[in-house]
Order: C-alpha cells, then sequence, then structure tokens
C-alpha cells in the first residue's frame, strides 16, 4: 500500500509538473510539442509515460521541446492513433508494432499497415515465466516434455507466447501428459493443489499473479536457455533475451533466463530528426531517473535500448544518439 502511494504521489508531481510547464508563459508563444499516448491513468504505461515526459521537460529547459502524456485504451489504439496523426509519440508492445508495420493483422491490414512507424527506443518488457513445483524434476524448458502444464487461455498474451516458444522447440500440444488452458487463477490453484506440474505466466515483473502463486505454495521459475531464446528470437525479431531478477519473487535466489516482449517507445517518421534525438537522449542520457520510477521499470537495458524486441525502423534522430553513444 505504502508503495502504491509513493507511485501515485512521484506520478502526481511528474504530471502536475508537465502541464504546469505547457500552460504557463511558455506555452503561448511557437514551442516544439510532442503528445505521447500511453494507457489507463492507473497502469504501467501511464506512470512510464509520465516519467518519460519529465526526463524531456527537465532537459529540455524554458522554451525547448514540451511533451505530454495522454491516456488511452492501449497498444492497439496507440499505434493507430500514432498512425492517423493524432499524437507524435505512442507506446505500444513490440509484438504489436511488428504486426502494425508488417500490415499482418486484420487491424492494419492493406492499405492500414503502418509503414511509417518509427521506433525509438526499447524499454521495460514482460518475461515468459514457467512455473513448476519447487520438488519436480522440472529444471529446464526441455523438462516440461510429458508434463502436465496449463498453457493459458487462447488469446491471452501467455498463451501466445507459450505458442511461440513450442513452435520453434517443435513440439506440439501432443509432448504433454496434460495441456489445461485455464485462468490465471484456477491454474495457480491446480498446480498447488497438485493437479498440474507446471503453467506458464507472463507480465512485467513483479507480476501480481506470479507473486500470488509463489506465496501459495512452494514453486521454482524454469529457465529458458539461451539456445531456445536465440531460435525464438531468430523467428519472432519482436523477442527479447530478458532476466527475472533474483529477489523479484520469493525464494528467487538468482537471475533466472527467459523471453520476453519488451515495450517501445514510438514515433511517427513526421516527427523531426531534432525532435526524436532531444527525446532519446534526454531518457537515455537519465535513465536511473525513469528506473527508480518503479521496480517493474529496472529490466529497461541500456544495451538493449536500441534493438532489443525492436523489429521495425529505427527513427533517425533516434539513430544519429545511438551512433554518438555508440549503442547498436
Amino acid at each position: 500500500m505504502r508503495q502504491n502511494l509513493s507511485v501515485f504521489l512521484k506520478l502526481s508531481l511528474f504530471i502536475f509538473s508537465m502541464f504546469q510547464s505547457l500552460s504557463g508563459p511558455v506555452a503561448a508563444r511557437d514551442v516544439p510539442r510532442v503528445v505521447m499516448a500511453t494507457g489507463a491513468i492507473t497502469g504501467g504505461y501511464y506512470l512510464l509515460g509520465g516519467g518519460i515526459c519529465a526526463q524531456v521537460n527537465a532537459a529540455s529547459g524554458t522554451g525547448g521541446l514540451r511533451c505530454a502524456v495522454e491516456t488511452s485504451k492501449g497498444t492497439v489504439a496507440n499505434l493507430q492513433a500514432l498512425r492517423n496523426g493524432q499524437i507524435n509519440l505512442a507506446l505500444a508492445q513490440s509484438d504489436w508494432v511488428h504486426h502494425a508495420y508488417a500490415g499482418d493483422v486484420s487491424q492494419f491490414s492493406g492499405n492500414k499497415a503502418f509503414k511509417d512507424v518509427r521506433a525509438l527506443m526499447s524499454l521495460t518488457g514482460s518475461p515468459l515465466v514457467l512455473l513448476a513445483r519447487a520438488d519436480s524434476k522440472v529444471n529446464g524448458v526441455e523438462r516440461l516434455a510429458g508434463t502436465r502444464l496449463d498453457i493459458g487461455k487462447p488469446g491471452t498474451g501467455r498463451r501466445a507466447a507459450m505458442d511461440d516458444l513450442l513452435a520453434v522447440m517443435g513440439w506440439d500440444l501432443g509432448k504433454f501428459k496434460l495441456a489445461s488452458e485455464l485462468p490465471e487463477a484456477e491454474a495457480i490453484k491446480a498446480l498447488c493443489g497438485g493437479k498440474l506440474d507446471a503453467l506458464a505466466l507472463a507480465g512485467i515483473t513483479p507480476d501480481r499473479n506470479v507473486t500470488l502463486a509463489m506465496r501459495t505454495c512452494p514453486l521454482k521459475i524454469v529457465p529458458i536457455n539461451a539456445a531456445i531464446a536465440k531460435k525464438l528470437i531468430a523467428a519472432k525479431p519482436y523477442y527479447s533475451m530478458m532476466t527475472i531478477p533474483k529477489g523479484s519473487y520469493p525464494d528467487v535466489k538468482a537471475d533466472v533466463p527467459s523471453i520476453g516482449l519488451r515495450v517501445i517507445l514510438l514515433a511517427s517518421g513526421k516527427v523531426t530528426e531534432k525532435d526524436a534525438y532531444t527525446v532519446v537522449k534526454s531518457v537515455a542520457g537519465n535513465l536511473e531517473a525513469v528506473r527508480k520510477l518503479h521496480s517493474s521499470f529496472a529490466s529497461i537495458d541500456r544495451d538493449g535500448l536500441a534493438k532489443a524486441g525492436i523489429s521495425v525502423p529505427l527513427h533517425n534522430g533516434a539513430a544519429k544518439y545511438y551512433r554518438e553513444v555508440k549503442l547498436k
């Protein structure tokens, strides 16, 4: 409760300072301004967007680039608003960024494909978390064969990640003694009740369902080795290698390798090189300030800013900054 209150107060101060700067005397002049689509006001995208804009406004100073956030319905709405020129910047999940650019889903098919989308930076990630009973012999993803595994309901993020993982491993559902499709709460209950051997979850660390599961019964997180992770990334470039840090969850005493999707900060090609450069430099140069906003942002990796989960072209302004600081 205390942590949630602290996050809310920080966010309130950030948003207040941003809009104060936009409504003061400087805003009356013709200053460059960008608006970012984020997510629901109670969600992580909104908090992350607020932290990014705060860094941009602080770094730009009086009369410089002004950045403000808008609430939204999430990734797909953000991509559509960016494509339609309603906003300048957007946060979106890496798989949907790929699909919007490729035009291989209905929302972006045909002439609705978003070919002008440009990446600015890769941010926090949502790793796939494979949980197994602590006393089981499942010590790697390959050992899941023959187990009773919950893979999630069709249409969920965890199910999509499991489908992609199993595909690159050359496995189908016949590889398992049981492959259930339960809601998260029911799957956790079944695992802790001995009716399942393992289950797949996905979410930004720390994920509340993972925390709930590991507090309910003795469990361990199953590592996904680098060879399998690299094979998945080669097939689906919107994934990236991730680490679930030690201490993230009860009894996790060492880092656990995994894979997952990233939140990508995007711009349209209409954003100037100068403004894109300013945004990227403001955030990348003060990354610790954004990381400290919430524990879920600790996975933002400086070395991965220019590439992790990014499968669309970089904006010229972002590419210029990464060349300067030798990030590839």
